[in-house]
């Protein structure tokens, strides 16, 4: 996914993907994504993540790939005890070059969570 939201490539990612709407589900938005190189079973572990978290990852994807100044994602994970995303976006500026981190935290994809035994 990081090689798909380069800088090199983030040009060719439609943002009509990551259109936020009820039905929207995050990995539908990455499938459109080409090259994303991402496995059945990381869709499907995406798929059990709170709907909430999911929206709010697409309505930063969708806000960055329809402003005018794009900049390269970083998607990455940190095992922690319950779900939860950061989001930080720094817009390129004369001395520094931008770029937005998606952070997730969640249990090992192997871990059952509690509400989901």
């Amino acid at each position: 996914m990081n090689m798909a939201f380069s800088a090199q490539n983030i040009g060719k990612v439609d943002p009509k993907g990551f259109r936020p709407n009820q039905n929207a589900t995050l990995s539908n938005s990455l499938r459109t994504v080409p090259r994303h190189g991402l496995s059945a079973a990381v869709f499907r572990y995406l798929d059990g993540w709170p709907t909430a978290i999911q929206a709010a990852v697409l309505g930063a994807v969708y806000n960055n790939l329809t402003r005018s100044a794009r900049v390269p994602i970083t998607f990455a994970w940190t095992p922690g005890y319950d779900y939860s995303v950061s989001i930080h976006d720094i817009l390129d500026t004369e001395t520094s070059t931008g770029g937005m981190t998606i952070l997730f935290t969640s249990r090992y994809p192997s871990d059952s969570h509690p509400l989901n035994p």
